[in-house]
């Protein structure tokens, strides 16, 4: 992805070109840039779960609904897992977070699906002929579990989507310069071995892709960011680079 980057009222995010050529959709890959949190969350946290103050939070939260133009977000406890959401009511301020969710869907405008990040992937899929929107947490344990191949079944099954007509973009993630494992062996099975790319550094950018196209996707109407959040300082949080610190957040909707 040839990555264009705004800036909305202090609040930084990317954009993927291919998904932006859907004028029905809104979507946004958020930095850390903006907000109102303090160190070590500084400053676009989106996660209650950190240890920041809540109301620096549902601020936050307020400033990327704002900056999407947004009725309401809505997130869940993210477990790296397979377990899904379904979301066509509204999420308030003070909304509780779906329990133990790392796949939401929505056909509902106006609604926001955010999956929170701090190194990991969030994969957005798109059908633009059945409206259905799919925001998925795709850490290194959901990749293992296939979680995008889940995603992309349960797209089949719940709305009747065809896996050629999807489209998805990779979020801003770990790229293969700092995705070091060293218990590989113990924690990737051995067909995941071949996306080492030097020892114990692998490339789960490449892995997602190929899984998007196993699963039935076009490689044309897939994107990728290609920027690494360890890497990048100034722009993401990233757990590998500080363990305390915040979650920047990926949005997708169908604008109201």
């Amino acid at each position: 992805m040839r990555e264009y980057r705004r800036e909305i009222g202090g609040i930084v995010f990317y954009q993927s070109p291919l998904l932006m050529s859907f004028p029905e959709l809104t979507h946004a890959f958020f930095t850390r840039r903006g907000g109102v949190s303090a160190a070590p969350y500084d400053r676009l946290n989106l996660s209650f779960s950190v240890g920041d103050h809540r109301e620096a939070v549902v601020e936050n939260r307020r400033r990327v609904r704002q900056a999407l133009g947004l009725n309401s977000l809505v997130s869940a406890r993210q477990q790296h897992g397979l377990q899904e959401a379904r979301v066509e009511e509204p999420g308030g301020e003070n909304a509780p977070e779906f329990e133990a969710a790392d796949i939401l869907f929505t056909r509902r405008p106006g609604l926001g699906l955010l999956i929170k990040q701090a190194d990991c992937q969030a994969v957005v899929i798109y059908d633009p002929g059945r409206r259905v929107l799919a925001n998925v947490h795709a850490g290194w344990r959901g990749q293992v579990q296939n979680v995008l191949a889940a995603a992309v079944t349960r797209l089949q099954e719940r709305y009747g989507c065809r896996p050629a007509e999807l489209f998805a973009a990779v979020s801003p993630s770990l790229g293969p310069c700092c995705a070091e494992f060293q218990n590989y062996r113990e924690e990737f099975p051995p067909e995941l071995w071949a996306y080492q790319v030097r020892p114990h550094y692998f490339d789960l950018w490449r892995l997602s892709l190929d899984q998007l196209t196993a699963a039935g996707l076009r490689r044309e109407n897939l994107d990728l960011a290609g920027l690494c959040t360890r890497c990048l300082a100034g722009e993401f949080f990233s757990y590998r680079r500080a363990k305390l610190s915040g979650r920047q957040g990926t949005v997708i909707a169908l604008r109201p």
